[in-house]
């Protein structure tokens, strides 16, 4: 199934996809002068939350897009599984980035935020069935 741009519900999936490409990019150097600021911060800050954050994002967009498309079903084991390669994607990438490196923990975490944005879709379109 091609996806249509020009007027299509996946347009910020798009955008927000080459937004995440660009950010798992950068070095993570800049991120560890506010990590040690505080324990907060640490936890904040990190490689994980962002990673976690991001891809529950980029599940979440791709559920509303294909809302908009069906009106109906949205496939989401077909989200999940397109999110969870789209980061496996960005960690092949950081191979060839020399201060970036690939990483089964980021995969996971990956995987997780996709599984938390899934959740939270279910659960706000039920909310507003009621």
């Amino acid at each position: 199934m091609a996806l249509k741009i020009k007027g299509s519900p996946f347009l910020p999936v798009y955008g927000y996809a080459l937004l995440l490409l660009g950010l798992m990019s950068i070095p993570p150097m800049s991120l560890v002068k506010l990590q040690r600021k505080s324990d907060l911060f640490a936890v904040i800050f990190s490689d994980y939350t962002f990673h976690f954050l991001g891809f529950g994002l980029l599940a979440w967009l791709l559920c509303r897009g294909f809302r908009g498309v069906k009106k109906k079903r949205v496939p989401f084991i077909m989200v999940g599984l397109m999110s969870v390669a789209y980061g496996f994607f960005i960690e092949v990438c950081q191979i060839y980035i020399p201060y970036r490196t690939f990483g089964y923990d980021d995969l996971a975490a990956d995987a997780v935020g996709v599984m938390a944005g899934l959740i939270l879709f279910c659960m706000i379109r039920r909310g507003h069935k009621a």
